[in-house]
């Protein structure tokens, strides 16, 4: 089969050839019909997936985002998220220990933020 290319379709068959990506024009049509087959995929998926067969599909990504959820959790926290992690706790240690904090009412913690915006 013969093709004929325009001058816009030829102009960037060359580009992708000169930036080094490709060695030969066939490579580059081969990875674009390989995109395109792709792109066509997902749409195909989407017509199929209904009724029964799309609420099983939900349940397998809920147990499996699950799962995920899990795993992560049991994972030991690296080093800078244990040392913010001790930080924020001894923060919270220490904000607690403030006798005058412990009985302050949601609306005098207002009236504070906004004699803060103030100036004050």
């Amino acid at each position: 089969m013969q093709i004929i290319l325009t001058f816009e379709q030829e102009q960037f068959l060359q580009e992708q050839l000169i930036s080094g990506r490709y060695s030969t024009p066939q490579e580059v049509i081969t990875e674009a019909f390989k995109l395109l087959s792709q792109r066509d995929k997902p749409k195909q998926k989407i017509d199929i997936i209904k009724g029964k067969e799309a609420e099983k599909n939900l349940k397998e990504q809920v147990k499996k985002f699950r799962q995920e959820l899990k795993e992560s959790r049991q994972k030991p926290l690296a080093s800078e998220q244990l040392k913010l992690s001790q930080e924020l706790n001894e923060l919270f240690d220490k904000t607690q220990s403030i006798s005058e904090i412990q009985d302050i009412t949601e609306e005098e913690i207002a009236a504070e933020i906004e004699a803060y915006r103030r100036g004050e």
